[in-house]
Parts: C-alpha cells; sequence; structure tokens
C-alpha cells in the first residue's frame, strides 16, 4: 500500500530543507543531543494607542522601513549567544559583546538567564538586572516535554492594573526563534528596548496556564515604580439603534463612532483556559470553529451582541477572563434595548474610556419567537496587529477534533519544492509492517510504516489515540539512513486535549526526509510506537 499524504499548510511560509542534509542533520543530532534550545518568550511592550484606523481582520499591514542603527536583532544575530536551556527559566537578550565571545569578534547581544521553579506553586519571580545594557529581546525557556502553545505578557501600570503588551517572537518556527520576543510593533520596525518594570508572563502549556513574574530593573539597579498608561477618553459617542442598520445577528465592537461586526461562533461561556485554547471538539468532519474573536481595535467604547429581531432581554453579563477573571465595572455602563426593528444589548465603561485589551466573554439570555436562549460570545481584544497563531497551537486546534482515533496527524508549512499544494488534513492508521526490511535495518526496528511513503516535509506531527491515555512525552529517532539510531531531540506539546500529542523539530524547521523516523508518544511501558517514512519509496519500488 502506498499512502501519500499531502500536507495541510499551518502557518507562514517557510524555505523547507535540502533532503541531502538531512543526513548532516541527524549527525549533529547524536554529535550534540544537548543542543536543546526551548526558545525565549516574549515580553512586553507599551501598548500605543492607535490611530482610530479599525483592522477588525487583524492582518498585519507591510512593514514600513527602519533605519540600519534600530533594526531589532534576527534569530541568527543573536543564536551565537544563546546557551541549551531544558529547564523553566527566563531568557533575556541585552546589547553587549558576549563573555563567550572568540577573539576578534564582537558580538552585539548578550543571553541572561534566571531559572524559576520547576512547578507552578514554586517561586516565579525572576530579577533581571541588565544595568547599563538595553534589554532588546525577552522570552522563556521550558523543558522539551512541556512545549507551550502560546505566551502573553502584560505590565504592571499600577492603579491602572495590567496592560497587554504587544510583543512578536522574532521568528514564528520554534527552531528559530519562536519563544523569544520583540517588543511589539510592525516587522522591519525600529527596535524598542523593554523597559524597566514589573512583567507578568502567561504561558499555556499542558492545558493550564503557568506565570512568571519577571522584574526589569533600571539603571540604578532599582525595580521603579509602575507607570499609569495614558486614558484615552474618545469623543462621547452615544450608541443607537440607527447605528447598527445592516450588522448580522451577533458580536459587535463600536469604535470611534462606526459598528464594527466581530465574527465568532456564540456558545457555552468559557473560562480564561478555555477561551485561550479555543477548542473546537466536534467530530473532525471540517474546518474547526472558533469561539472567540481576535481583533485589534485601539478605539473601541462599546462591546455588544446584536440580537434577532423582536428579541426581550432577560439578562446580560459581560465578563473580563483575561488578565483577571472578573466582572466588568457596568454600573451606568450597561444598555439594553429591545424593539420592533432592531434588539440588542451594549456595554461602555464608566466615564466613556476606551476598553483595554484582554479577553471578554459576553453572556445574553433573550427571549425571542424560538424560545428561552442562553449564549455567550467571547472576544480577544489585542494590544496590536493580530499575528499569525503559534504553530503548535495552530496544530492543537485544527487536530482537537480527532482525539480519540488512532493513527498520525502531519501537517506542513508550504509544499515540498515542485510538489502539491497543501490540502485537507488526513488521518493516517499505520499498522505494523509485516513486509520487506530497510537495509540495514532490523525488523525489531519496524513499529508500523510499512510501506507508506509519506510527500512532504512536516513541521509538526501528531499522535491520537485513546483519551484516557497520556500521549506524551514523545521520543525520537532516525533508524534510517543512519545506522546510529540515537535519540532525535523534538519539543512536546500534550495534555491540553486528551489523547493528542504533537511535536516539533528541535534541530530543524520540519521533519526533512528522505528518511524514517521512529516515535513512541508517551511513557508507559505500553505506550505507542510509530514509524514515519518521510520521502521514502518502498523496498523495490
Amino acid at each position: 500500500m502506498s499512502v501519500e499524504f499531502e500536507p495541510v499548510k499551518l502557518g507562514r511560509r517557510r524555505r523547507s530543507i535540502d533532503p541531502a542534509m538531512v543526513g548532516l542533520v541527524v549527525v549533529a543530532a547524536a554529535i550534540a543531543i544537548a543542543i536543546v534550545k526551548p526558545w525565549g518568550v516574549a515580553g512586553p511592550a507599551t501598548t500605543a494607542h492607535a490611530s482610530p484606523t479599525i483592522e477588525p481582520s487583524g492582518r498585519e499591514p507591510e512593514p514600513s522601513p527602519a533605519s540600519a542603527a534600530a533594526v531589532p536583532p534576527s534569530w541568527l544575530d543573536v543564536t551565537q549567544v544563546v546557551s541549551p536551556r531544558r529547564e523553566w527559566g527566563i531568557r533575556t537578550i541585552v546589547t553587549g559583546a558576549s563573555p563567550k565571545a572568540s577573539s576578534g569578534s564582537s558580538p552585539r547581544y548578550t543571553e541572561r538567564w534566571i531559572a524559576v521553579g520547576a512547578n507552578s506553586t514554586d517561586d516565579t519571580t525572576a530579577t533581571v538586572d541588565a544595568r547599563d545594557n538595553i534589554v532588546v529581546a525577552l522570552g522563556v525557556t521550558f523543558p522539551p516535554a512541556e512545549a507551550p502553545l502560546d505566551v502573553r505578557i502584560w505590565l504592571d501600570r499600577g492603579r491602572r492594573g495590567l496592560e497587554w503588551i504587544d510583543a512578536r517572537p522574532i521568528n514564528d518556527v520554534p527552531a528559530r526563534g519562536a519563544y523569544l520576543f520583540l517588543r511589539g510593533g510592525l516587522a522591519g520596525a525600529a527596535l524598542q528596548p523593554w523597559e524597566p518594570g514589573r512583567y507578568r508572563v502567561d504561558v499555556l502549556a499542558g492545558g493550564d496556564i503557568r506565570r512568571i513574574d519577571v522584574e526589569i530593573l533600571d539603571g540604578f539597579g532599582v525595580l521603579p515604580d509602575p507607570k499609569a498608561s495614558a486614558v484615552v477618553i474618545p469623543p462621547i459617542a452615544t450608541l443607537e439603534g440607527p447605528d447598527l442598520d445592516g450588522l448580522p445577528v451577533g458580536l459587535f465592537a463600536f469604535v470611534d463612532g462606526a459598528a464594527v461586526p466581530l465574527t465568532s461562533t456564540a456558545g457555552a461561556e468559557l473560562d480564561q483556559i478555555e477561551a485561550w485554547l479555543n477548542l473546537d471538539r466536534r467530530a473532525a468532519d471540517g474546518p474547526p470553529r472558533s469561539f472567540v474573536a481576535r481583533a485589534h481595535l485601539p478605539l473601541t467604547t462599546w462591546l455588544g451582541v446584536v440580537l434577532p429581531p423582536v428579541s426581550t432581554i432577560r439578562s446580560a453579563n459581560l465578563r473580563r477572563l483575561a488578565p483577571f477573571e472578573e466582572s466588568a465595572n457596568t454600573g451606568d455602563a450597561t444598555m439594553t434595548t429591545s424593539g420592533d426593528r432592531l434588539s440588542f444589548v451594549a456595554f461602555a465603561q464608566p466615564g466613556g474610556a476606551t476598553w483595554p485589551p484582554g479577553v471578554y466573554a459576553l453572556r445574553v439570555k433573550w427571549v425571542d419567537g424560538d424560545g428561552l436562549h442562553d449564549q455567550t460570545w467571547h472576544l480577544e481584544l489585542r494590544p496590536g496587529y493580530v499575528r499569525a497563531e503559534p504553530v503548535l497551537l495552530s496544530a492543537t486546534r485544527a487536530w482537537a477534533g480527532y482525539a480519540g482515533s488512532s493513527g498520525i496527524l502531519l501537517g506542513t508549512t508550504e509544499p515540498t519544492d515542485g510538489g502539491p499544494a497543501p490540502s485537507g488534513i488526513r488521518l493516517l492508521d499505520i499498522a505494523p509492517g509485516t513486509g520487506a526490511v530497510y537495509p540495514g535495518l532490523g525488523r525489531s526496528k519496524l513499529v508500523g510504516c510499512g510501506e507508506t511513503l509519506i510527500r512532504g516535509a512536516p513541521s509538526v506531527i501528531g499522535f491520537v489515540g485513546p483519551e484516557t491515555a497520556s500521549r506524551g512525552p514523545v521520543t525520537s529517532t532516525i533508524l534510517f539512513p543512519l545506522a546510529d539510531d540515537g535519540p532525535l531531540p523534538v519539543l512536546t506539546a500534550a495534555r491540553a486535549v486528551p489523547g493528542l500529542a504533537i511535536v516539533a523539530p528541535v534541530l530543524t524547521t520540519e521533519f526533512g526526509g528522505p528518511a524514517l523516523y521512529g516515535f513512541r508518544a508517551g511513557s508507559s511501558a505500553d505506550a505507542s510506537g510509530y514509524t514515519v517514512c518521510i520521502g521514502m519509496a518502498a523496498p523495490g519500488r
């Protein structure tokens, strides 16, 4: 049997790996197995309130030119000073020559790393004393078996609370700095240093949120008092029925006097973790639904929902789920209306201030011609332009509906050069092979695969099985073409969805071929084993 998988596109286009280099890469992995780089995760950036430009779709605009002297570092700029880390910690990249620099070289950057407690109940405060250096990047490190799905960073603004900081990864590929963040702005924009202050780093990993406090000291070695952010109060805009003419039933934001519809699927009320994961657990019969709208709307004064005509509102509540789960201070700010032509409910902040970036849940109970309804709409109000989802989070959302099945899920960032265009996700149910043996490979090494051929170079691989059994951590080896079948470092994201584990390579951007990969999902004695053939023709063909 020959199964040809045409991988699904999960992220931005990346350069594919030359198959001829796979052998060299694996040799490097065997020699330098300690080079596991759970790269830095992001830190905060002060959110500048943008002009009243409405960007509900969130596509990042084309970058604007920046002077060479102020260009932020790339992964290539910092990779020579980044050390392998396999523990939870905070990594910063600061300006200045590294002590590791060889004579005659003068790298512009140095790594500073602070360990934090292995468990969320341990001490999770990291103090960064950069003194005369500028902190240009901030991130987290972690054990390879606990790879985060996403990260959010908040800055303490004193009485104004926590401000969500716009941050972007140095690179969106795990092997090239996906967990090391620059302060916000568009790609190509001038460097924004991480200012001294107290930050909270929220890490979504294993179906939980791990919180790490980061203190960046000023030039005197002192943690400065929080600086309150400016309060933006646009001209008072009263929301009335005619402002919503033409809007579909569902969530909307009122931004600088204009109503903007927001796309999300209404459903049950989610908690903070559920809203961040945003999973669709229905049968895998199509693209997953999104229960959380994502938008960058910095001048939002009202958040609301348009209901079917002639609806009678029984109750309505707006909660802020992140940075804290709390009810919004509605007070005089709640406005509801119900009429023959239009029915809606909306919330505004006291005094007419804009709604700050965060995650919100708007729950409404109403009665219409179809009876009583109780639905909740969720919104992720971003601190900057909406960027592509991290690849591990994207794969988790795309594959959640397959949990409970049995087999292997594959995805890639792009088709192989000259290969087919990406198509829908395929579940490969691979049985152990009983036929021919690959050259130099004993029959005992063949756990699965048989004569299966996988076209493409997956950037992530998913393993699904019974929801009652743990699928992580995942260990990996390259069984062929090398005779040495030593471990191949991989990152594992598991436990967010029972029965699903997702892995990504550490040393390369993709699982390249032609090669025969051996995986073991789980640590129990009966953990499932898989053999995945990438770019290899079956023997004798």
